[in-house]
């Protein structure tokens, strides 16, 4: 059974910071140049009033973003969010350009397309940078235009607008590229982390984070089993076989495990050859039927070497509450339901709290 492999929460707050500062520099720089630029002289401006109008929105528009993420940082993590982030980083591009155009009759602004484009790459989802690669080059065209008609007249404005937008989009789209890739990467690395290398199962370090994702995709009215199970006396088998024999035995039985296990069950080896299997059922007879098929599978298979299996299994009501903190207690009592199964001759399945094994040894 195949399990997601999330960016890792300590990742996803680094990043997160790491969006901020961006976000804050690309507005907070661009808000400095459009302040600077207002206190500079402008002798034979186009339009001097309408420049400086466009250069103070910018100031605006760039300290007011600064200034939300610096007061709410929750905001860097809402997509509706980063959505008004990029419509105001093409907004400021627009009104630097234009302005720029409008007093000193220049262009060195419209490179400032390239932020936004960038920031999305770096830092939104791909439908986003979808969008921000479609929205580049009609807004640098929109400046170009606007330049002609008012400074420079020259007829060629497309030919100007498609060499600035080309770079620039190539360029995001890169790092778009780059982006994916890492991620890949980061995601694999996570999953080898939160992996048994043997078996394939997930690991102990990987139980509490993937029992909270179960619950949260818990049916209602359904009940959380926890079973602890234990390959009776397997110290046997490699005594005998060797240590090759015995991996061979622990990766059969995770093959049975997983033949038996629910799409969404968290299948875990926490160590040796003690296994934790949780799941998920409306009532307790179909769990207690899926371990015992298991349990037996697993017995007449013949790469398990005849070894057979214990198992305490532990059942919480649906009617109670239930949070990824309970996870300690409900190994501690399947383990003792498991100690309870091997006091009882090995080779059966016992339910917490029960006097006896619940089903009689396969």
């Amino acid at each position: 059974m195949s399990r997601p492999s999330p960016v890792p929460p300590p990742l996803l707050g680094r990043i997160g910071r790491v969006k901020g500062w961006a976000l804050r520099l690309m507005f907070g720089g661009g808000s400095v140049l459009a302040l600077l630029t207002l206190l500079l002289p402008a002798p034979g401006a186009p339009n001097l009033p309408v420049g400086q109008l466009l250069f103070l929105l910018t100031a605006v528009m760039g300290l007011g973003v600064v200034a939300l993420t610096w007061q709410r940082p929750g905001v860097l993590r809402s997509e509706r969010f980063d959505t008004l982030f990029m419509v105001l980083g093409n907004v400021c591009a627009f009104t630097s350009s234009l302005g720029e155009a409008l007093l000193f009759g220049t262009s060195y602004s419209e490179h400032v397309a390239l932020w936004p484009m960038v920031f999305a790459a770096g830092f939104l989802g791909r439908r986003l940078l979808r969008t921000q690669a479609v929205l580049t080059p009609p807004l640098l065209a929109l400046a170009v235009y606007s330049r002609s008609l008012w400074v420079t007249g020259s007829e060629r404005w497309w030919l100007e607008a498609l060499v600035l937008a080309v770079p620039v989009v190539i360029t995001g789209l890169i790092i778009g590229f780059f982006r994916a890739a890492a991620e890949d990467e980061a995601e694999e690395l996570t999953q080898q982390v939160g992996t048994d290398p043997l078996t394939g199962l997930a690991n102990r370090r990987a139980l509490h984070e993937d029992f909270g994702r179960l619950l949260a995709r818990l049916p209602p009215g359904h009940r959380v089993a926890v079973i602890m199970l234990d390959l009776d006396h397997f110290k046997l088998v490699n005594d005998r076989y060797g240590h090759r024999i015995g991996d061979d035995v622990l990766r059969c039985f995770a093959g049975v495990l997983r033949s038996h296990a629910q799409p969404h069950d968290l299948l875990v080896r926490v160590g040796g050859e003690e296994f934790v299997w949780v799941t998920a059922e409306a009532a307790l007879d179909p769990v207690m039927a899926r371990v015992e098929a298991a349990r037996a599978a697993h017995a007449a298979h013949p790469d398990a070497r005849a070894v057979t299996v214990s198992a305490g299994l532990v059942c919480h009501e649906a009617s109670e509450p239930l949070s990824a903190g309970h996870l300690d207690d409900l190994l501690g009592r399947a383990d003792a339901a498991l100690y309870a199964a091997k006091a009882a001759g090995r080779n059966c399945l016992q339910l917490y709290g029960g006097p006896r094994p619940v089903l009689e040894p396969a």
